[in-house]
């Protein structure tokens, strides 16, 4: 400062008369808001209006939901970092939506001799930030405010000390009128060794609405200045403006190639549009222009959101990889809401396989020879069945029939071995199917959900085919019918026999004369052997004939059973792999949708 001090005191506490913040007891720095709440206060607090950046709340409020999506799938290529900066770039564009939107922030930054002291003195007419030549002089930022009403708040959340506070309220009527709502930030040092200097200097940069970056004619290329600050402000030639200071120290032709070096590296860093101003602070050379600039960002009202929206395009872009439509993925279904994400033909073959790993052919198989088993029993040839007794063969299809039902309980059980495999490799080509097309981390987090459930579906996919299967002893009703017709014909065959036998007898014993003719005419036997010709035909006839009913009626029962078995496998799958696959591809699409909004597309 001058030795006489400046025309007007500093923004807090100061001599009589001092133009101060009403502060009301201190304004506190507002705290971030809970992500929970942002999206309300964000949607509240925008300023009103149409425009390019009319949008900027729901764009934040996408953001919020894009970070929110992603948070629980950091990693695997989405980095934890960029959701740190996604989270921070909410809340400090809500902090600052909230605060004065009649007042623009603008920060003068450099390195050490560059003149951006000087240049803050000269704007705010007074010498209020001390100048340092060979060595950083600025330890802490100072503010120059045009129009202190209201600033108070926003001042306190860009943490400057109040000692440094400098108001130009009282000049306003004296030419200055059109910097009203001006805070002009003079920055420490971006690369002074005094410790915290450089911190501060960062954290401001973040907070400002427009940035000035004043470099000198010896540091102009500095490749720190150019690769930490001006290429990662790429994109953001609305709110970056440079200041080409101490022109005093060069010739004009000089000057015109300074400049053009200097447009050339920024055009190199994406800053197209860039303002390059000249200016010397010793001279007054260019503080016009510089002056103008100024003016112009505050009479438009349109730095905040600029920056803001700025600063979305460069964390969406950063997205951008990760919510990349590509080449290969299969074509959606035609369902309501998440459903047919995963296409219908992809769910049949997965069924195909859990139902070939389940063994549910073998399974139907047996249960048809089952039902022929135990068929024999009530519509088979007695002669045959008699036989079976006789030779032993009959225990021996009793054992098979046991060792049928034994293996249809076994095989409902659940897959197991070779079949555990099998569902293994099911879910590995689908869950390749489903997550090659996608990005980082969509690829591997729904390849996870494929496979969340693998160790449940085999006990699901057996307790499916238990639920199908019908009881072992279900009896057909007409098959006792047929048993009956057959009992008829054994003992129509019995009393044939034993009515030969008693013509024998009479006959053998002279008996003859004295029974009653159907006893004792012996011509009756070749007649009567020829009813029980007719009866054992009849019984063989009865019983092939049933048993090709059976036949068809167990195979028709097989390929009911198989397509129970098959429906309920179904929606194991669905239950357990394609529900939860189509939930993760839903949030990948949800994503997707809140990437666009984000990015402003």
């Amino acid at each position: 400062m001058t030795a006489g001090g400046p025309p007007w005191p500093a923004l807090g506490a100061g001599p009589p008369g001092a133009i101060a913040l009403p502060t009301g007891g201190g304004p506190r720095r507002p705290d971030p808001a809970p992500s929970g709440a942002r999206e309300s206060a964000q949607a509240q607090a925008a300023p009103p209006g149409t425009g390019p950046h009319a949008e900027l709340p729901a764009r934040l409020t996408a953001l919020t939901r894009l970070t929110q999506i992603a948070g629980s799938r950091a990693g695997g290529g989405l980095s934890e970092d960029l959701l740190r900066r996604a989270e921070e770039l909410v809340d400090r564009a809500g902090e600052r939506l909230r605060l004065s939107a009649s007042h623009t922030v603008v920060a003068l930054a450099g390195g050490t001799g560059s003149g951006k002291s000087s240049l803050f003195n000269k704007l705010a007419g007074a010498d209020f930030s001390a100048v340092g030549v060979t060595r950083p002089v600025t330890r802490d930022a100072h503010a120059c405010v045009w129009g202190a009403a209201g600033s108070g708040p926003l001042l306190e959340w860009l943490a400057v000390p109040r000692r440094f506070r400098y108001s130009r309220g009282s000049a306003l009527d004296g030419g200055e009128a059109s910097l009203g709502g001006l805070i002009l930030l003079d920055l420490p040092d971006h690369d002074s060794v005094v410790g915290g200097a450089t911190k501060q200097a960062d954290r401001l940069i973040g907070m400002a609405d427009l940035v000035v970056w004043v470099l000198d004619p010896q540091k102009y290329a500095d490749a720190a200045v150019h690769r930490r600050y001006l290429l990662p402000l790429a994109g953001h030639s609305d709110v970056v403006a440079v200041v080409l200071n101490q022109s005093d120290l060069l010739g004009a032709e000089e000057v015109e190639d300074c400049v053009g070096d200097l447009r050339r590296l920024l055009y190199s860093e994406g800053l197209h549009h860039v303002s390059v101003l000249v200016t010397s602070a010793v001279t007054g050379a260019g503080l016009g222009d510089l002056r103008r600039l100024l003016i112009g960002t505050v009479s438009e009202h349109r730095a905040t959101t600029a920056r803001i929206s700025a600063d979305l395009d460069g964390v969406a872009a950063e997205f951008a990889p990760h919510a990349a439509e590509q080449a290969g993925r299969p074509a959606q279904g035609g369902a309501e809401g998440e459903a047919g994400l995963v296409p219908a033909s992809r769910v049949e073959q997965l069924t195909d396989a859990f139902s070939r790993a389940a063994g549910v052919s073998a399974v139907t198989d047996a249960l048809r020879s089952a039902r022929e088993l135990r068929a024999v029993d009530f519509v088979g040839w007695p002669v045959a069945w008699l036989a079976d007794r006789l030779t032993g063969r009959d225990p021996v299809r009793k054992i098979r029939l046991g060792r049928l039902w034994a293996e249809l309980r076994s095989m409902t059980s659940g897959p197991s071995g070779a079949q555990q495999a099998q569902i293994d490799h099911a879910l590995t080509d689908l869950a390749d199917e489903v997550g090659r097309p996608l990005p980082r981390p969509w690829s591997q987090t729904s390849r996870a959900a494929v496979r969340s459930r693998a160790e449940q579906i085999p006990a699901a996919i057996g307790a499916a085919m238990g639920e199908s299967l019908p009881d072992e002893k279900t009896i057909t009703p007409w098959w006792r019918l047929a048993g009956a017709l057959q009992g008829l014909l054994i003992g129509c065959e019995v009393v044939s026999l034993a009515w030969i036998a008693a013509l024998v007898v009479l006959g053998v014993f002279h008996a003859a004369g004295t029974a009653p003719r159907l006893f004792g005419d012996v011509s009756l036997i070749p007649w009567i052997l020829i009813m029980i010709g007719a009866f054992l035909l009849l019984g063989w006839l009865t019983a092939s004939g049933c048993m090709s009913l059976v036949r068809a009626a167990a195979e028709h029962e097989r390929a009911s059973v198989q397509r129970a078995m098959r429906q309920k496998i179904a929606v194991v799958a669905r239950q357990m792999v394609v529900g939860p696959a189509e939930q993760e591809l839903g949030e990948f699409e949800r994503f997707r949708g809140e990437f666009r909004v984000a990015a402003g597309s």
